[in-house]
């Protein structure tokens, strides 16, 4: 009886074990295959960058902004082309569709409840433009680098295209700090008087 229990617990840790064991251990993965999966991650990326750009487009009431948002966005999708031709190149097949979690700051929720009682469309502004430089720099660091992996992986064909999307995020992502001061110049008005507009409610009600 005890050697039947001994004997049953054994057979389930074995069952645990195997469970536990990745389905991928033992499986050889081609040096395309890897990089195809590299450029799928940057692909991802950009293809939720579209929808991002698309959307702060028809939201920003600042023209130069918007302007340069649309320029970027003519950018983004001509990236999106060149990784699936890259992708094709290193013998890829069906570039993703799918689009990846930008890196943005998430307002936990009684934060999130402040934001919308107390914040301004101009203030609104300001935080998507800090979120835009967020994506911005983390696209850097992401192109970046993706080129020392093509490079590491004698995939050097990959690395002047990889890099052409390098300097425009680096354009953008310059663009915004630059430009960061006169957004601010012309969104201040409206959030002084939303100061004021607050200051004179809280004296009346004192």
């Amino acid at each position: 009886m005890v050697q039947n229990k001994a004997r049953k617990s054994k057979q389930t840790e074995k069952r645990r074990v195997r469970r536990k064991v990745s389905p991928t251990k033992g499986k050889e993965i081609t040096l395309s295959e890897k990089m195809t999966l590299y450029l799928n991650e940057a692909l991802s990326m950009e293809n939720a960058a579209v929808e991002r750009l698309q959307l702060r487009i028809k939201q920003t009431k600042i023209e130069n902004v918007k302007q340069r948002l649309r320029l970027h966005l003519e950018e983004t999708r001509e990236q999106q082309n060149r990784l699936k031709q890259l992708i094709s190149d290193v013998g890829g097949k069906n570039p993703t569709r799918e689009k990846t979690g930008l890196p943005i700051p998430w307002a936990t929720k009684t934060m999130a409840n402040m934001i919308r009682r107390m914040m301004t469309s101009a203030e609104l502004e300001l935080k998507a433009t800090k979120e835009d430089a967020v994506i911005e720099n983390a696209e850097i660091v992401h192109y970046d680098m993706l080129m020392q992996l093509a490079e590491r992986m004698g995939i050097t064909n990959a690395i002047s295209v990889l890099s052409q999307s390098l300097s425009e995020e680096k354009a953008m992502a310059e663009w915004i700090r630059a430009n960061a001061p006169d957004v601010l110049m012309q969104l201040w008005p409206e959030i002084d008087a939303s100061i004021a507009k607050r200051e004179e409610v809280q004296s009346v009600e004192t």
